[in-house]
């Protein structure tokens, strides 16, 4: 992966940690539930391996649902 774009998804990733936790709202907090959900699939694909692809997947249909 190049190394920009995991630092973009890192960077997201500590981003929506950080609005989550400074939410007042739960509208705000559910912003920062979304950005980390993005940033995540992609970090947990990172592995070209049938069991990251599958539990990727799996990860991103059950949000999804809930979504």
């Amino acid at each position: 992966m190049n190394p920009f774009i995991l630092a973009t998804l890192l960077f997201g990733l500590g981003m929506g940690t950080t609005i989550t936790f400074a939410s007042s709202h739960w509208l705000l907090a559910w912003m920062g539930l979304e950005i980390n959900t993005l940033a995540i699939i992609p970090l947990m694909a990172r592995h070209h391996h049938p069991r990251a692809i599958e539990a990727t997947t799996k990860y991103f249909l059950t949000q999804a649902t809930a979504a």
